[in-house]
Parts: C-alpha cells; sequence; structure tokens
C-alpha cells in the first residue's frame, strides 16, 4: 500500500523525536538551524581570514555564559588579553563573566620555532581543559584557529590521530565543542584539514566576498547530522553589538490587515483619494526628475510628524541638511 495513503485526510504524522540542541542565542542563527547547534557533538566553523569565524563563536559562549551556560575559550593564535580587548569593542565583558566563574579563557603558548624531541601529544591541554571544565561547571568549550593546533604534527596521519582523539574526549566529557579552522585555499569552503569536516557533526562555512567593490559575509550550513536546517547562503553583518544573520528563506507573510485613512498633508490629494492612503500599506511614489517626489514624501512625513507619529525617512541621494534645507522653499519645517 501506498505510504501516503495510509494517512487519512486531516490526521497528523507523529512528531519526530529530533536531537538535543543548545540556543546559540546570535540572532537569526537559531532559526537557521532550526533551534541552535548539537548539545554535546562538535561543530565546526570553517571560513577565511575575516569571515567572522571567531567573532561568532566567542558570541555563541558569551551569550550563553550570559545566560548562565558556562564556557571555556581555548586560542592557539590570539592571546586571553587580546581576545578580552576584541570583545570590549563589541560591548562584551568577558573579566565580569571571569569573576563569576561561567567563562575561562586559556592561551596555550605553541612556540613553533621549538625543537621537538620524543614523543609529543595533546595529553597535557587535555588536562587543562579538564581542570578547567571541572572549576567552571562548563557546558561549552571552543578551540578558536585549532589548525596551529596541528601544525605542531609534521605528520598528516598523526595530525588526524590527535584530532580524533580530542574529539573522542570531548564527546566522552558530554560538552558541545566549537572548532574554529581556516578554509583552503579555493577549497569552497572546505577545511584546510580535510578530514575536519568528516570528524564534525554540524559544519557551518562562513565567507567575505567584494563584488563591486562592495564586501558582504555569508553564513551557510553544510552539514548537520540528525537535524534539519536552512541550507541557503544568508547575509550577515557584525555589528556593534554583536553578528546579525537574516535567513531571508524563512521568512513569511505575517503582516497585519491594513488599517483606517491616513492624512497625505494636502487635502486635494486626500480627496482624490478617498481620505488619504491607508495605514500599514506600501506606497509607491513613481516620476521623472523634477516632478515632486521628494516633496511629496516630505509632505507625508511632515504631516504624520504634526499628528504626533514618530517618523523615519530614509534617503539615498541627499544628506539630512540638504533635504531639511531644500524643503524650506515649499514651506516644510523639517
Amino acid at each position: 500500500m501506498n505510504s501516503e495513503a495510509g494517512h487519512e485526510a486531516g490526521t497528523e504524522r507523529p512528531a519526530r523525536p529530533g536531537i538535543p540542541k543548545i540556543e546559540t542565542h546570535v540572532a537569526g542563527l537559531d532559526d537557521i538551524l532550526h533551534g541552535g547547534l548539537p548539545d554535546g557533538r562538535t561543530t565546526l566553523f570553517v571560513g577565511g581570514p575575516g569571515a567572522g569565524k571567531t567573532v561568532l563563536g566567542l558570541e555563541i559562549l558569551y551569550r550563553g555564559a550570559e545566560a548562565g551556560r558556562p564556557g571555556i575559550i581555548i586560542s592557539f593564535e590570539e592571546t586571553a588579553d587580546a581576545i578580552r580587548a576584541n570583545a570590549r569593542s563589541l560591548g562584551w565583558d568577558l573579566e565580569a563573566l571571569e569573576r563569576d566563574g561561567r567563562l575561562a579563557l586559556v592561551n596555550p603558548q605553541i612556540d613553533h620555532r621549538a625543537v621537538r624531541a620524543g614523543d609529543f601529544s595533546i595529553q597535557g591541554l587535555l588536562a587543562v581543559i579538564a581542570g578547567q571544565i571541572e572549576r567552571t561547571g562548563a557546558r561549552v568549550v571552543m578551540l578558536d584557529a585549532v589548525d596551529a593546533l596541528l601544525r605542531l604534527f609534521p605528520d598528516p596521519h598523526r595530525q588526524a590521530d590527535e584530532l580524533y582523539n580530542l574529539h573522542n574526549w570531548m564527546t566522552e566529557s558530554g560538552v558541545t565543542t566549537l572548532l574554529t579552522v581556516k578554509a583552503a585555499p579555493g577549497g569552497q569552503g572546505k577545511p584546510i584539514y580535510p578530514f575536519l569536516d568528516f570528524l564534525a557533526d554540524c559544519v557551518v562555512v562562513l565567507d567575505q566576498r567584494v563584488r563591486d567593490q562592495v564586501t558582504t559575509r555569508r553564513l551557510r550550513v553544510a552539514k548537520f547530522r540528525g537535524s534539519g536546517y536552512l541550507s541557503n547562503e544568508y547575509p550577515f553583518v557584525i555589528t556593534p553589538e554583536g553578528v546579525i544573520l537574516m535567513p531571508v528563506s524563512s521568512a513569511s507573510l505575517q503582516h497585519q490587515p491594513l488599517g483606517d485613512r491616513m492624512s497625505f498633508g494636502n487635502g486635494a490629494l486626500d480627496g482624490m483619494l478617498g481620505g488619504g492612503c491607508r495605514r500599514r500599506s506600501a506606497v509607491l511614489i513613481a516620476g521623472p526628475t523634477g516632478c515632486g517626489k521628494t516633496t511629496l514624501a516630505c509632505t507625508i512625513a511632515d504631516a504624520a510628524a504634526r499628528r504626533g507619529e514618530r517618523t523615519l525617512y530614509v534617503s539615498f541621494e541627499e544628506g539630512a541638511e540638504a533635504v531639511v534645507s531644500n524643503m524650506r522653499s515649499p514651506g516644510l519645517d523639517l
């Protein structure tokens, strides 16, 4: 029997259980990830220089710690002081969270010029992480620029072995792990170490591109074991408050119905339109140069302000002072 025929009209399929997730608290990202990152598993952030890997991971740790979810940040390239300073530029007070025991910054000093002798492993690093997890009760651990750690092992097979050991240890510890790694040159979002994206349960690719002299950042979820997700590329910006994503393909029509009439500030035009335009409507004013589009738009804005309504006027051609000055001629005191 056709599987679809077994479901009568009006009946609902039982909800499928999903994997546990943690919220990122990053604007738009949880919508793209259908709820957040996989809890107790490994997520990989891949991208070139300036793509936003460290900032995104740092915000996830910071927002989580603010919400009562302790975390640990381990950076193999930047010092702890540099991370704190970078966070302050975004308004994030990491020191306060460190004092409260909700966040820990670990900066292993890696000297790539040192002479290595004998067998070397990451067991010492794991011991440090274990101590910090026990001290803070951390649920999320971020390893920033993990490729810098792997460079300590010149043998590619040893690099893979040590990373698998790290991954298995973190999984057994029950913490959610975030790894940031550089993208391979020309690799279309592939990490510099090709085995990394097979290891991770969730892979998030970030890039920064320039087109027509305009720089944009994009985010794409390339993989998410055990979960659905929005798979398109999504633009994002790094603002003074943090990362903001715009999951445009998940947008839905939720606007309210049109409201009552609103005066345009011109009696004759209001009469032609039956009392003005409807509230919550979109009005297009079109015409050739010099026909009065800007003057009409400013008349509408002026009328709304005189009614005591707050008005936002966005101009793409003239500065604010120029608009105010020009509108004095038709008698509008903006």
